[in-house]
């Protein structure tokens, strides 16, 4: 069992083993690519799809919000802000406010987690190719990652996750719908699944893309952490809420756990990215129809990938994975000619690609671009 450390202890510790050795595998998979450093200057006429952001931004009410808050209260600190806000979020997934970690976006919950579990040595299992911050975090500290392929339908295998589990198995890592593929775990063999390992070592789940699905409320683990299980739950004001700039995301866990994550936070929130997200989680009515228009998005992308004879994995996110039919390097540097930025390589999957869903106007640009391209 990972030992708790104070906060000091902790940093220290942390900070002593950021060098500490590569990557250590049962898996014979290669590692994932690291993503690219962000370009915040986009070259002009360059259409971004490449980081799954939200294009239609937040609601008109968050922006109010947002603006309130800058002009009549930056200069107050956001204590009852933030507890007003961990109150909301808790009635919303119906748990107890100690069971809520909040951070600067849910990756640095991941990252803090990553931490956690990687101390000792201990190991962590996750799909491969999948979103690996938390995997890389707990590398840092020593951690080593058990890599399990995906199934054939490019979804989590979840018979080979549970084989996988040992004694020095920290944390089972289950992003759903994963990245970047989009697929979903099936509701009932999850639910199944993470009923039943619980009880072995902690599931954490990354739920950031699972509200854009069909089915976010069947979907959700979420019920399974405020029952009590040794599962997290990790969201993101980033996607279905246009957040992304804002930095913020929150996680449901057991009340222990909690403790331990909050003391090791180093960030805290603004007061006008608190505004936004409460004013987000009352607007109902936006998230359903920014669902609708990235849904439509991504409908249309499939349609003009499938018409140009490409396969393509079954997405429930807000982007397409597809196989080009050439390295995918080639791919990329093709679209950025013209004028499309696509998302990175995905090792071993090195024909495939990753096209987040823009504006409607974006995304014609986008489908003449690979007419020229793949046709």
């Amino acid at each position: 069992m990972t030992t708790l450390l104070n906060r000091r202890q902790w940093l220290k510790a942390a900070g002593a083993t950021l060098a500490a050795t590569a990557l250590a595998s049962r898996s014979p998979l290669p590692a994932q690519t690291p993503a690219a450093p962000r370009r915040f200057v986009v070259a002009p006429g360059l259409v971004r799809l490449n980081y799954n952001e939200n294009p239609f931004g937040p609601a008109a009410s968050a922006k109010a919000a947002m603006t309130h808050a800058a002009n009549t209260q930056a200069f107050r600190y956001a204590d009852a802000e933030e507890r007003e806000l961990l109150e909301l979020i808790a009635r919303r997934e119906g748990c107890r406010p100690e069971q809520i970690v909040m951070g600067a976006g849910s990756g640095e919950i991941l990252d803090v987690a990553g931490f956690h579990f990687g101390f000792d040595h201990g190991e962590v299992i996750a799909a491969d190719p999948s979103y690996m911050q938390l995997v890389l975090a707990a590398d840092r500290v020593g951690g080593r990652a058990v890599r399990v392929p995906l199934n054939a339908r490019f979804e989590h295998d979840l018979p080979a996750m549970a084989a996988a589990v040992t004694e020095r198995t920290k944390c089972i890592y289950i992003v759903n719908p994963n990245n970047p593929t989009g697929t979903v775990c099936d509701a009932a063999e999850l639910k199944a699944f993470v009923r039943e390992q619980a009880k072995r070592t902690t599931v954490f789940i990354d739920e950031a893309y699972l509200e854009l699905s069909d089915d976010f409320a069947g979907r959700t683990c979420a019920p399974l952490a405020v029952e009590g299980h040794n599962v997290v739950v990790a969201r993101t004001f980033s996607k279905i809420f246009g957040l992304a700039g804002m930095r913020l995301g929150y996680a449901v866990m057991p009340e222990k756990l909690a403790v331990s994550l909050k003391a090791r936070m180093t960030g805290s929130l603004s007061i006008v990215t608190i505004a936004a997200a409460i004013a987000s989680l009352k607007d109902a009515a936006y998230v359903e129809a920014t669902r609708a228009k990235i849904q439509a998005g991504r409908e249309a992308l499939i349609a003009e990938v499938t018409a140009l004879g490409r396969t393509h994995a079954v997405p429930h996110g807000n982007f397409v994975f597809f196989r080009t039919g050439m390295p995918v390097q080639d791919f990329i540097a093709k679209m950025r000619a013209e004028g499309v930025e696509v998302g990175r390589p995905f090792p071993p999957l090195l024909e495939w690609a990753r096209i987040s869903i823009g504006l409607p106007e974006e995304m014609e640009k986008c489908h003449r671009a690979l007419r020229r391209v793949l046709d």
